[in-house]
């Protein structure tokens, strides 16, 4: 099922900019998340909020924890993270799509973004997307070890920092 909304050009150009990367830009203006939401006056897919890695490097800041809170603002919307940890073996750096749908959420509304998911996961298509997570309850989001299990074992570092058992 498909609800007929679009990715909004805006919404392509911030796709094509968080899956190349450039020698020539400088590193901290790269987008770390992109936030998604549905206008349903005209039928796209638009960039609500972005998150550069300027806006959460430095001493006390946190990506993930940026990212969690930015989410419980929304009743409804899909962000892609750029996702960066460590196992005992290798650094890696991921993109990770997810579909914030709490429980709470108007079933009109809920049914608007699901029906609308292959719209954007389309416009993602070239981006090398290796997670998909839908979350639905507000413990999911707050539980770093549910995340951390959706992207993989042995990791001991997200976002620069340490993983707590």
């Amino acid at each position: 099922m498909t609800s007929g909304v679009k990715v909004s050009d805006e919404a392509k150009n911030c796709i094509e900019s968080i899956k190349i990367r450039l020698a020539k830009e400088d590193p901290r203006d790269r987008f770390k998340a992109l936030f998604f939401t549905i206008n349903d006056e005209i039928g796209e897919i638009g960039v609500d909020k972005t998150i550069r890695i300027r806006d959460v490097d430095g001493e006390g800041q946190d990506a993930y924890k940026a990212l969690k809170v930015k989410l419980q603002e929304y009743v409804a919307c899909y962000v892609v993270y750029d996702c960066c940890y460590e196992t005992k073996e290798t650094e890696k750096n991921e993109l990770i799509f997810i579909m914030w749908i709490p429980d709470l959420t108007k079933i009109k509304t809920k049914m608007l973004y699901a029906s609308s998911k292959d719209s954007l996961k389309h416009a993602l298509s070239a981006c090398g997307i290796k997670h998909d997570w839908q979350i639905n309850d507000t413990s999911d989001l707050l539980d770093q070890s549910a995340f951390l299990s959706k992207i993989g074992k042995g990791i001991i570092k997200l976002e620069g920092k340490d993983v707590k058992d």
